[in-house]
């Protein structure tokens, strides 16, 4: 998918944001993101830990943490959810992130949408 840089070009143009959108484009990922989603949870609640197993500690930076919630709000939109809002509690275990977004499928969107 084509990611928008918004104000995370920074981020983005290099590297690791390079690595980061790869990872948020994968099939895996946004199954991650889905299942969080329908169990009522912030969807970035569905790839902390896998978002530390890959990348380690650099994920605990507060830039790193919004660009990826940046790009999760993309991922999610173009796969037919609406944005809820933000600021709900993280409930996962891996600690990485205390708050994130909610979403819910569009009406009218299909059930299942893939991704690249």
């Amino acid at each position: 998918m084509q990611f928008e840089p918004g104000r995370f070009s920074d981020v983005m143009n290099t590297k690791l944001g390079q690595d980061l959108l790869a990872f948020l484009d994968e099939h895996d990922t946004f199954v991650r993101l889905e299942t969080a989603t329908q169990l009522g949870h912030p969807a970035v609640d569905g790839i902390a830990e896998q978002l530390l197993a890959r990348f380690g500690d650099v994920m605990r930076a507060d830039r790193q943490k919004q660009f990826v919630g940046f790009a999760v709000r993309q991922v999610m939109e173009s796969n037919g959810y609406v944005f809820l809002g933000s600021n709900f509690k993280s409930r996962s275990e891996a600690g990485l992130f205390t708050k994130g977004s909610r979403y819910e499928r569009a009406k009218g969107a299909p059930a299942q949408v893939a991704t690249s």
